[in-house]
């Protein structure tokens, strides 16, 4: 019996060391950061067809958009991403993105950055803070500027924080 034991004790010891330092109790792994660029967000790109990314399974289901843009369609990211792909009308192409979590740019502004971090880091941005643009309450960084944007940082109303991150502008139907 004391054998078994030291032997258990042994196993237990040089089990972890030969998996290489893995612990196998863990099943949660820590979820990606998708990189957002003015490209687009991880493997999802602007211009992608509906198709394409289907086939990879990057996004959900297409409904219908914007009843303001006839034609417009969107569908949900996969994980790790959540937010919206919208497709332009009629060639089924990714025209914008809306990035709610799961992704921030490669300075490192995603969800829940201050516009004071985001602005520091983007220092030739314009700034649009909550209120200030009609008819909208919340805020807005445009990264580049408000009339070309390449990415913009909507910065929410209530929180002062940023809660979506567009490439290249926000999909406004109000």
């Amino acid at each position: 019996m004391r054998r078994v034991f030291v032997l258990l004790v042994i196993a237990a010891a040089v089990l972890p060391a030969v998996a290489g330092g893995k612990d196998f109790t863990s099943s949660s792994e820590p979820l990606r950061t998708v990189v957002v660029s003015p490209r687009g967000a991880g493997a999802v790109h602007l211009r992608d067809t509906v198709r394409s990314l289907h086939h990879r399974h990057l996004i959900g289901r297409l409904r219908p958009g914007c009843e303001l843009d006839p034609g417009q369609r969107v569908a949900r990211l996969r994980s790790p991403l959540k937010g919206f792909a919208i497709f332009s009308h009629p060639d089924n192409r990714v025209r914008s993105l809306a990035i709610e979590g799961g992704g921030e740019t490669a300075k490192g502004v995603g969800i829940g950055t201050s516009p004071s971090e985001a602005r520091q880091l983007y220092p030739n941005a314009e700034y649009d803070p909550p209120g200030t643009a009609g008819p909208f309450e919340d805020g807005f960084i445009w990264v580049n500027n408000n009339q070309s944007p390449k990415l913009t940082f909507v910065v929410d109303a209530d929180t002062r924080v940023i809660s979506q991150v567009d490439v290249p502008f926000p999909n406004f139907c109000e």
